[in-house]
């Protein structure tokens, strides 16, 4: 084939794939502005022990402790420093540099490279945001430095284009280009404690050190915050959408924090079986699993079984958008919730409260019991035991706690696969409530084979790792053919 003819096929296949011939020019627009940020941490000594095949220190574990402390005593181990690389950009002329929380977290000393310039400069933390994994950095300079135009995150489409530059593995600036793959991408694997549920994602190659870079637009705007690499396969990249990563870095610039409304409840996606199980007309919303007491959500009236269908207005479709909806909002400010309850639509109005103010602690795990079980039980694949308070007091829930402690999840259940685990408290069964294990057996005992049930439940904070959270999980009562472990 002729040189030029290949050159017309090729435009011809980017011109169908809406890509350009070459990206080297967006590159070149956006490069200047993408920096390199080394950090450095004062880690302490943890001391001895957790690594060693003998389980502690080998001198004590030939000699005894007395030995030990007699022929080789202690010796202080000294705090070292750990240095760890990550990318930003910055986002105006005055130096102010966006990126991920992780690249500066507990950082005594940032420093800054800018593309061809060979001085470091010394960058302080603005302000950062665990939850979402963005923090605003600055740098002080004499010269008007180039930064990137924000585009809209909104506005992009599976398929479209993006370019992700930064500085993978200590390579300097480098650039690579892929798709939107999907949007709206819920991570929870980030030990975050307010998880982000509107990741970017994308098959532009993310690797480590290109956290806290840009993912650019085919106009070089910024319309993501580089921020994860997936753990499941290869090839998959997340960002943080700029419109997120935009009013979060408002917030931190004019105040140092982000401050976000909370109500006080947890809610749920309305699945079949829940549509099924409460009577609802539709699956669009948010079902409320519980009601915390003295926060806004209770002052205003909302009530376990509702259902969110707006919030000032906007309907909503599910949890996330609630979450979005009411997070977005100013702490002290007023929010109107509006609910189904039993077939009538009611507006509610609520303070919000500060969701920073709110964050729960663990507890620890309970005993496991050895009850016999029933048959309606073995075919739930879950095993209950009264609640004592010895019980309540170490899943730290409050005294007047009634329900059925979970003991035992059987891993091939489908309670399992719903996240039903021991520690768990069952509260209802079939919306009854149930304060023992005879109550709850009873409640069992009325369901046929292959019937619906509903559990509401209870995870304790030491299961969560945060608040304690309820939720209804529905599960079908399995047929006695198909029991087993």
């Amino acid at each position: 084939m002729h040189a030029a003819a290949r050159a017309q096929l090729a435009a011809g296949h980017a011109a169908i794939a809406g890509a350009p011939v070459s990206f080297a020019d967006i590159a070149e627009r956006v490069n200047p502005a993408v920096v390199s940020i080394t950090s450095t941490e004062t880690v302490k000594p943890k001391g001895r022990g957790g690594r060693s095949p003998f389980h502690g220190d080998p001198f004590e574990f030939f000699f005894g402790p007395e030995q030990r402390r007699r022929l080789a005593p202690e010796q202080q181990e000294e705090p070292r420093l750990e240095v760890s690389g990550g990318s930003g950009f910055l986002i105006n002329d005055d130096g102010y540099i966006l990126t991920n929380y992780h690249v500066v977290e507990d950082a005594t000393k940032i420093k800054v490279n800018l593309s061809g310039d060979r001085h470091d400069y010394t960058a302080d933390v603005v302000g950062t945001d665990p939850s979402t994994d963005i923090a605003l950095i600055k740098i002080k300079s004499d010269k008007k430095l180039p930064y990137l135009a924000f585009g809209d995150s909104e506005t992009m489409r599976v398929g479209d284009w993006v370019m992700a530059v930064g500085n993978p593995l200590n390579y300097d600036h480098t650039v690579t280009v892929g798709v939107v793959s999907a949007k709206g991408r819920v991570l929870r694997d980030l030990s975050r404690d307010f998880s982000l549920d509107n990741f970017i994602q994308t098959d532009a190659a993310i690797n480590f050190g290109n956290s806290g870079g840009p993912l650019v637009n085919m106009q070089g705007e910024v319309v993501g915050v580089n921020t994860a690499i997936s753990s499941v396969g290869q090839g998959i990249g997340f960002a943080v959408p700029i419109n997120v990563a935009k009013d979060i870095m408002n917030q931190l610039k004019t105040k140092g924090k982000v401050s976000r409304g909370y109500l006080g409840i947890e809610l749920t996606e309305i699945s079949p079986d829940l549509q099924e199980a409460f009577g609802l007309t539709t699956d669009k919303g948010a079902l409320v699993n519980s009601v915390r007491p003295g926060l806004p959500a209770e002052e205003a009236g909302v009530k376990r079984g509702d259902v969110i269908v707006a919030v000032d207005g906007k309907s909503v479709e599910s949890t996330n958008e609630v979450v979005k909806l009411v997070s977005a909002k100013e702490p002290g400010s007023s929010v109107r919730l509006t609910v189904q309850r039993n077939g009538k639509e009611v507006t509610l109005t609520a303070k919000l409260a500060d969701r920073s103010e709110h964050i729960g602690k663990e507890a620890a795990a309970p005993e496991r019991s050895g009850r016999s079980e029933e048959p309606n039980e073995r075919r739930l694949g879950i095993s209950v035991d009264d609640i004592t308070p010895d019980v309540l007091d170490k899943l730290d829930l409050p005294d007047d706690t009634k329900g059925v402690l979970v003991t035992r999840v059987s891993r091939v259940s489908e309670a399992f696969e719903k996240g039903i685990g021991e520690g768990d408290v069952i509260l209802e069964v079939n919306r009854a409530p149930v304060k023992s294990v005879s109550e709850y057996r009873r409640e069992l005992g009325k369901v046929k084979e292959g019937g619906l049930v509903v559990l509401y439940v209870i995870s304790p904070s030491g299961r969560t790792g945060g608040d304690p959270i309820s939720r209804y999980v529905t599960l079908r009562l399995r047929p006695a053919a198909e029991e087993r472990e």
